[in-house]
C-alpha cells in the first residue's frame, strides 16, 4: 500500500508537501506514511498499517485480532454491513438529496475524522490524502470529518493541515514504483560518489547516473507542465462553452428582436466554437508530446523551430495571467549543436518558471547570433519580482561554496525541484551540450529586468 502513497506525495495531491499520510478507503483501509519526502515502512517493512489502529475497543472483530479498528468502520465492507448498500449507491443518493444517505456520510466523516485525529497527533503531517473508491464521496463526508479534527486535535498539532482527495487514481501505484526505483538509483549514485571521494578514482557509473538524474528532472518538468497546461485549458474552455450555451438559449427561447439579431447571435456562437476548437487543438498537441530523455543526443537544432515550439507551449500560461509574452525567433538559417528535446523542455521550464512568479509585466525570449565566435546567445528577459530570485541565488551560492557540487565530482543529486535546483539542473544540461547558463541581471530599483543568457555552439552552413 506504500507505493500509491509515495506516488501521490511525489506527483499527486501531496506534491507540495514533505510530510504526508495516505489512507486508501476501499475493501479495507490501507495506509502509507511519507516523511520528509521518503516512504516510512518501519523497522521490518511492516509499518504504515493505518487501517488497523483502534477506533473503538469494544467494536467489531478484525482479521488482525484487533477489535474496533478504523477498517471496521470506514471500509467498503463496513459500509455494506451498516447499510446494506454499496458506497457508490450511497454517493448517488446523497447527490440526489436523499436525507438518509446524507446522514450516513455525515456519520462516516465523524468516524474517519476520529481515526485521523490519532494519526495527526503522532505524525503531525502537512496533508492527509484520501484515495480509494469511497473517496468519490469526499464532498459529503469531508465537512464532518474536518469538524471532528477541529474538535479532537489541538490547533498547534493541526496548524496548516490539509485533507485532500487523491489525484492520481489507479496510476498512483505505478508512479510510486517509479519513484521508489529512482530512489534506489540515487542511493547507488551516492554510494558511487562516496567511493570516488575515498579512493580518488572516477566511478564508471557516476556519469550515467548524473545523466539519468537530469533526464528525471526533465521528465518531471514535462509532467508538471502538462498537468498545469491541461488544467488551464479546461478552465479556459468554460468561457466559450458558456457563451455558446447562452447564445443558443436566447435563440431557442425566441428572445431575438429580429432575424438580423438572431444571425448576429449565431455568428457570436460560431466565434466561440472556433475558440473552443483552437484550445482543444492546443490541448491535443500538448497531450501527444511524449519524449524520451534518457540519452543525450547532440545534433544540429534549428533555433527558429525551437522558439516556435516554446511559444506554442507557453502562450496560454502567459495569457491566463495577463502577461505579455514575446518569443522572437531568429532567422531559420541558424542552427545550434544541442539535443532538441532537452533544449526545448529546458527553455519551456525557464519561461513557465518566470510566468509562475509574476502577476503582471512582460517576458521576452530573443536570440543574438555571433558569427565571429560561432556562438548563439539566447536571452530571457522578464519583470519577475526581486524576491523570486532569492532561493535560486542561495542555491548558486551553495554551489560555489560546496566542493562536492561540481562537475568533476561526478554524480550530483538534483534533490527537490525548487526554482533554484531547476536552474542548476538546466545549467548542467547546457554544460553537457557544450553551452552555459548565466544570470546577467536581477531586478533593482533602477532596473526592473531579470536577464538570463544561454550560450550554445553555433553551427553554420559550411560546418
Amino acid at each position: 500500500m506504500g507505493l500509491p502513497g509515495l506516488g501521490e506525495s511525489w506527483l499527486g495531491a501531496g506534491r507540495n508537501f514533505r510530510d504526508v499520510i495516505l489512507l486508501t478507503l476501499g475493501t479495507g483501509v490501507g495506509g502509507a506514511i511519507v516523511l520528509d519526502g521518503r516512504l516510512f515502512s518501519g523497522r521490518q517493512g511492516t509499518g504504515g498499517e493505518l487501517g488497523l489502529i483502534t477506533l473503538n475497543p469494544q467494536g467489531p472483530e478484525c482479521n488482525s485480532g484487533n477489535r474496533g479498528s478504523l477498517e471496521q468502520y470506514c471500509s467498503v465492507q463496513a459500509i455494506r454491513r451498516r447499510t446494506g448498500l454499496e458506497p457508490g449507491e450511497l454517493g448517488r443518493r446523497a447527490k440526489a438529496g436523499d436525507r438518509e444517505a446524507i446522514a450516513f456520510w455525515q456519520e462516516y466523516g465523524r468516524d474517519l475524522g476520529a481515526g485521523i485525529a490519532s494519526l495527526v497527533y503522532v505524525l503531525t503531517p502537512e496533508a492527509v490524502i484520501l484515495s480509494g473508491g469511497i473517496s468519490a464521496s469526499f464532498e459529503f463526508f469531508y465537512p464532518t470529518l474536518w469538524e471532528e479534527l477541529q474538535t479532537r486535535v489541538l490547533p498547534s498539532s493541526r496548524e496548516g493541515l490539509r485533507v485532500l482527495p487523491a489525484a492520481l487514481g489507479n496510476q498512483a501505484g505505478e508512479v510510486g514504483a517509479a519513484k521508489l526505483a529512482w530512489e534506489l538509483v540515487r542511493a547507488q549514485g551516492l554510494r558511487s560518489d562516496g567511493l570516488e571521494q575515498a579512493s580518488g578514482m572516477k566511478s564508471p557509473t557516476s556519469g550515467s547516473l548524473r545523466q539519468l538524474e537530469l533526464a528525471y528532472w526533465l521528465a518531471s518538468e514535462q509532467a508538471r507542465f502538462h498537468a498545469g497546461f491541461l488544467a488551464r485549458v479546461s478552465h479556459e474552455l468554460r468561457s466559450p462553452i458558456n457563451g455558446v450555451i447562452g447564445l443558443q438559449q436566447l435563440i431557442l427561447n425566441d428572445l431575438c428582436d429580429s432575424p438580423e439579431e438572431e444571425r448576429e447571435f449565431v455568428r457570436q456562437a460560431n466565434s466561440a466554437a472556433q475558440k473552443m476548437l483552437g484550445l482543444l487543438d492546443q490541448a491535443i498537441a500538448i497531450s501527444r508530446i511524449s519524449q524520451d530523455f534518457r540519452k543525450l543526443e547532440l545534433q544540429p537544432v534549428q533555433l527558429a523551430g525551437t522558439f516556435l515550439t516554446v511559444g506554442d507551449r507557453t502562450q496560454l500560461l502567459a495569457r491566463n495571467r495577463n502577461l505579455q509574452l514575446e518569443i522572437l525567433p531568429p532567422s531559420p538559417a541558424y542552427y545550434v549543436l544541442a539535443d532538441p528535446q532537452w533544449l526545448q523542455q529546458g527553455l519551456v521550464s525557464l519561461v513557465s518558471g518566470a510566468i509562475a512568479t509574476m502577476r503582471d509585466g512582460s517576458i521576452r525570449l530573443t536570440a543574438a547570433i555571433d558569427a565571429a565566435t560561432k556562438l548563439a546567445r539566447l536571452i530571457l528577459e522578464d519583470t519577475r519580482p526581486a524576491e523570486a530570485w532569492q532561493e535560486p541565488l542561495d542555491q548558486l551560492a551553495a554551489l560555489s561554496q560546496n566542493p562536492k557540487i561540481t562537475r568533476s565530482s561526478g554524480y550530483v543529486p538534483v534533490a527537490q525541484f525548487s526554482p533554484g535546483s531547476s536552474l542548476l539542473a538546466f545549467q548542467s544540461i547546457l554544460e553537457a551540450m557544450g553551452g552555459r547558463l548565466e544570470l546577467l541581471n536581477t531586478p533593482t530599483e533602477n532596473s526592473p529586468l531579470s536577464r538570463l543568457q544561454i550560450t550554445l555552439p553555433l553551427i553554420q552552413e559550411e560546418d
